[in-house]
Formats: structure tokens, C-alpha cells, sequence
């Protein structure tokens, strides 16, 4: 991990944290086919809070109006790869070590308690979001954690075990990294291993 990485372990400035939380807004507005929020003036704190209501909405009005979940799921997986291999990029991630590394700064953005070991297990035991979530929009919403770590692991696989939003006192998760992180789908082309949305 570069001087930047080592420097975010210890502080990331709020305008940094509020840029790239408008970025998970534009990734997540982007797949429901909705607006982002009017957030000039607010603090971080409020856009994060924000950015809860705002993703329990869309997913919630998308039940509603009998949206292709499915749709939503195969974008915030994708385009939060993107956001991920990015930030691989500017965080120089070279190493499993690094990903954890990453991904705690990132998630401690998020006020969430990140805690990643070098096999690939990861528990997470607090979670800003879980009290905004419920078990079904935590499924959907969790295809962001799926793109975001695949994009910062050059293609590893992360498959939660159990999650808070389930009512354990604790979200588990693996990161597998395969050999070969591209598929052939059925449907010709190509796919993502990693992504059970496509």
C-alpha cells in the first residue's frame, strides 16, 4: 500500500469522505433509475445518514412498483466494481493484506467496523447501516460490498455467511480470490465470478 493508504489508516479529511460517499450516491441512484438528493450544506454525519434513507427508499420503492431487482442488484455490483478498482489503483493494492487494509479504511467511512485477516475471513460488528435495514434491503444493498471489494481485490469473490440485518450480533464474510476471475455465461459473452447478481 502506498503513502496515501498509510496515511488513511490514520486520518482521511471529512471533504475526501463526503466525495466518495457522493460517489457510492451516483453509483446507487444510477442503478434504480433515481435522483440523487439535494445534499449542499449537510455535514458528512448527515449525508451518511442520508444515504441510508435514500438506499431503504430505492429499494423499498422498487418493491413497490415492481422493479427488476435483479437489474438494480447486476448495477451496484458493477458499478461499484468500477469504484473499487479505482481506489485498488490509488491505494496501490498489491496484497490481500492491503485489501483488508483498504477496505477498513473505507469502511470505517461508512461507520462500520471492519476486521479482515489475511485467509480471507472477515467480520464486520457494528454497522451504521443496520439500524436503516432491513434483511431484504441489506440483501440488495449489499451488492455494493460485493462489486466494492471485487474492484479492490482485482476480482475476488466475497460471500457473506450471516449478516446483523438477519439478527446475528455480527456480520461473517469471505473473500475468496480465484484463478480465473472470468466466466463464460449461458447467456454468451461474459460474466463476473464473482457476482451472484448477473
Amino acid at each position: 500500500m502506498n503513502v496515501f493508504g498509510r496515511i488513511a489508516r490514520i486520518y482521511v479529511p471529512a471533504y475526501l469522505k463526503k466525495r466518495e460517499l457522493n460517489n457510492l450516491f451516483r453509483i446507487t441512484a444510477s442503478a434504480f433509475g433515481g435522483e440523487i438528493p439535494r445534499l449542499s450544506g449537510f455535514s458528512y454525519a448527515e449525508c451518511l445518514a442520508e444515504y441510508a434513507r435514500f438506499t431503504k427508499a430505492e429499494v423499498e420503492g422498487s418493491i413497490d412498483r415492481l422493479y427488476n431487482l435483479g437489474i438494480a442488484r447486476q448495477q451496484l455490483c458493477h458499478r461499484s466494481y468500477e469504484l473499487g478498482s479505482t481506489l485498488r489503483k490509488r491505494f496501490h493494492v498489491t496484497s490481500i493484506n492491503d485489501v483488508m487494509a483498504a477496505c477498513r479504511i473505507i469502511y470505517k467511512c461508512l461507520g462500520i467496523n471492519f476486521r479482515g485477516t489475511d485467509d480471507g475471513e472477515i467480520t464486520i460488528c457494528d454497522c451504521f447501516f443496520s439500524k436503516y435495514y432491513s434483511e431484504q434491503i441489506c440483501g440488495v444493498i449489499s451488492c455494493l460490498d460485493k462489486g466494492l471489494v471485487a474492484g479492490l481485490s482485482g476480482g475476488g469473490k466475497l460471500s457473506f455467511t450471516q449478516k446483523i440485518t438477519e439478527g446475528m450480533d455480527c456480520c461473517k464474510a469471505v473473500l475468496v480470490q480465484p484463478e480465473d476471475k472470468i466466466e463464460n455465461s449461458d447467456r454468451g459473452g461474459y460474466r463476473c465470478w464473482w457476482c451472484n447478481c448477473c
